[in-house]
């Protein structure tokens, strides 16, 4: 633990944003090698688990993100072949998005650095101080996310 620099915040909620920081910054350097980002990794991952269709606006519900943000994620998506945009059967409006082919082949990739990351985090903890760990920050979700709390 000596060797984190002074930048480490002492006090709990900026902890956890720098945690975070730190682990976003890990995804995007082992991302680089397969040119995308953190954000559009989170997509696939999303569209690769989902059994039911999945809109553009379940997509921004997920990510926490606004309309236009999901619209770029999605663009960059499509451009590199990797996830496709149709109409809505019953609301040609709504845009419906589904891995390809080379998509889904493409989340195999992913799922190596996913694991990497994953790794990195849980380092020198045991399987019950990681559990705990989860109890604690499933906790804290549930404080911050409050019913009167639309964010959540």
């Amino acid at each position: 633990m000596d060797h984190l620099c002074s930048c480490v915040p002492e006090h709990f909620g900026p902890l956890l944003g720098f945690c975070d920081h730190q682990a976003q910054t890990l995804m995007g350097k082992l991302l680089r090698q397969y040119d995308v980002s953190p954000m559009q990794c989170r997509t696939l991952t999303y569209l690769h688990r989902q059994t039911e269709e999945v809109n553009q606006k379940m997509l921004e519900q997920f990510l926490m993100v606004k309309p236009s943000t999901v619209n770029g994620i999605v663009d960059r998506l499509e451009e590199k072949g990797l996830l496709r945009r149709t109409a809505g059967k019953s609301d040609g409006r709504c845009r419906i998005l589904t891995l390809t082919e080379q998509g889904e082949a493409f989340y195999d990739r992913l799922t190596a650095v996913l694991w990497q990351v994953q790794d990195r985090m849980e380092e020198g903890f045991t399987a019950e101080e990681l559990e705990t760990l989860k109890s604690y920050l499933l906790r804290v979700a549930h404080n911050l996310c409050r019913e009167e709390d639309e964010t959540c």
